[in-house]
């Protein structure tokens, strides 16, 4: 549409709206904002929405203050499906629950007559009303209004039409709080049959829609609090065919829900080239109960004996529902089946054996080689075990990996053996090996040296830290030894001393001739002749003293420069170095 044709459309919603003719504006602003969303002008054409949302709701207002409950629910309900739209849920859910409300006013003006065919109508458009307040999420309010319906009216609602339908918002809420399936059955039944063609008879088709949407909302209320089912299933495919046998196809069906997978239904499909030997193409479960699995098994067989190899695709395919009737699907695959004319597994088996043969013979070669045996010899046992693994992942049906591994330990035998036949690099590789075993060692050795060398100084720093202590202890026993000798000297001298005395004494004694007395004379004989004796031991004791004063031990002789000792210490630890400097010059020479 132009833009001239929709301004021409705006002014006339504009002037209908003025005169009051608000159902013809709200359908010419929804006409005008539609085109306006396809030019992309989406902020132009929501403003245009609510303009005729807005016009709907005048015109409710405009039947309502004329009776017209109908009219003005219907417009109401025009409003919200407009809010709804453009996603304002708030005014959406006011206007239908206005549209809700008109509705019950307009089922009072049908059961005011008394008449059975008006008290049917009129029923129809109130329970209209309570799945109106189901659809907004307001079923609280929806089975309370019912009930107050029922309750004001029960002496009109005595026909049995009438009855069913004043029964249908009381069915419904049954269903929901016992999550009665069979109830919300009979309600949905009853809906279908019997509210939808009293609307018709009312006039009221355009309300079958929000009816709908009502009883779609409480399936959605208990949805959400039954037990629902989950089917997962994968296919079981074997390995290994080939083109002239029969083989297995399984399908593993699990309910990995809370509730029954009912009427559950599979079929398999498979490639063309494939043809069904035996087993169901299709499969009929029936109920599958939560945390129980089911296997379906067919045997199929290529049509064909082909030469090389071949993919096929298979695929399950299935549904199943819920308590609700609501169908899912299931789906197992696509899985891609390979046929060969050969077993790999025999093929692999022989190449698996022909390895263990190389490896080997790979030994031997390392064996008499001249390249450093240990390495080589754990990388060939790493390879036996990879092998082993291989022959492991062959019996569990592991093929593509076996192939694989089994390539891989050849291609590493292969650059061995190449490594092995090569003379000039094994050449190269010993004499690189002995250089680098020459100059580890010659590392070593000179590390050792180093260490030596400093572990030698640090001893004569120490030797030469105890030169001052040693000279501190000669000194102390030189003081010691001239002491003795002062006391020696000093002992002398006073000796000296008491001998003058003593012979002082001995020359003032009187002899015995002296005297006439035998007695005195024999005494004064005795006197001298002890005091004689002390002189001779004196004499001698002083003699001694001479022999202490004079003997070598006790002279401390010249003071050192450095004791000896220290330098007998020095004296070894320079014996050492040297000839410890000698074998590592030796050593260090040979290599």
């Amino acid at each position: 549409m132009s833009d001239e044709g929709i301004r021409r459309l705006i002014e006339e919603a504009t002037r209908e709206s003025l005169n009051q003719s608000f159902v013809e504006a709200g359908q010419k602003y929804i006409a005008a904002a539609e085109a306006l969303e396809q030019k992309g002008d989406y902020e132009g054409s929501k403003k245009l929405y609510i303009q005729a949302a807005e016009a709907y709701e005048r015109a409710a207002q405009k039947y309502r203050d004329s009776k017209s409950y109908k009219n003005a629910a219907l417009n109401m309900c025009l409003a919200g499906d407009v809010y709804a739209d453009i996603a304002d849920s708030e005014k959406a859910i006011r206007a239908y629950a206005l549209a809700a409300e008109d509705l019950y006013l307009a089922s009072d003006e049908h059961l005011m007559w008394g008449d059975p065919g008006e008290t049917e109508k009129g029923t129809a458009l109130a329970v209209t009303a309570c799945l109106i307040y189901i659809m907004i999420g307001k079923d609280d309010k929806a089975f309370q209004t019912a009930r107050s319906f029922v309750s004001k009216n029960a002496s009109k609602l005595q026909f049995p039409a009438t009855i069913r339908l004043s029964q249908i918002p009381q069915m419904l809420e049954s269903a929901i709080k016992s999550v009665n399936i069979d109830a919300f059955a009979s309600a949905e039944n009853a809906v279908v049959t019997e509210l939808k063609s009293s609307l018709a008879n009312a006039n009221a088709q355009p309300f079958i829609k929000y009816v709908e949407k009502g009883l779609g909302m409480a399936r959605e209320i208990i949805r959400g609090q039954i037990k629902t089912p989950k089917i997962s299933a994968h296919l079981e495919l074997p390995v290994d065919m080939t083109f002239s046998e029969e083989f297995p196809i399984q399908v593993i069906i699990k309910n990995t829900g809370d509730g029954d997978a009912l009427q559950l239904q599979a079929e398999w499909f498979l490639d063309d080239g494939l043809v069904l030997v035996s087993g169901d193409k299709s499969k009929s479960i029936g109920t599958l109960p939560p945390n129980e699995q089911v296997t379906l098994e067919i045997r199929a067989k290529s049509a064909k004996e082909l030469m090389g190899s071949k993919e096929y695709q298979i695929l399950v395919k299935g549904t199943y529902m819920d308590m609700l009737k609501t169908e899912y699907s299931l789906q197992a695959g696509p899985g891609t089946l390979l046929l060969r004319d050969f077993k790999m597994t025999e093929k692999l088996q022989h190449d698996a054996d022909v390895t263990d043969g190389r490896i080997g013979l790979l030994k031997d070669s390392i064996a008499s080689s001249d390249i450093e045996s240990e390495p080589m010899l754990r990388v060939v046992s790493g390879l036996a075990s990879s092998l082993a693994k291989a022959r492991e992942e062959i019996g569990s049906k592991e093929l593509d990996q076996a192939m694989a591994r089994i390539g891989v330990i050849n291609e590493l035998v292969d650059l061995v053996d190449n490594l092995l036949g090569d003379d000039e690099m094994l050449k190269g590789l010993k004499t690189a090996r002995e250089e680098a075993q020459r100059a580890f060692a010659k590392k070593i050795i000179d590390e050792l040296h180093t260490s030596i060398v400093n572990e030698l100084d640090k001893v004569n720093t120490k030797i030469d830290s105890e030169v001052s202590s040693a000279l501190a202890e000669w000194d102390k026993k030189a003081t010691e030894l001239q002491e003795i000798l002062n006391v020696a000297t000093s002992v002398k001298t006073k000796l000296s001393d008491i001998t003058a005395e003593m012979d002082a004494v001995y020359g003032q004694l009187p002899s015995a001739s002296e005297t006439d007395d035998p007695n005195e004379a024999a005494r004064r004989t005795k006197i001298r002749s002890a005091v004689d004796s002390l002189r001779a031991k004196v004499s001698s004791l002083r003699d001694d003293l001479d022999k202490i004063a004079t003997a070598s031990v006790l002279q401390p002789g010249t003071r050192p420069e450095t004791p000896e000792r220290v330098k007998f210490a020095k004296d070894i630890v320079q014996s050492l170095s040297s000839e410890i400097k000698n074998l590592i010059e030796q050593k260090q020479a040979e290599l």
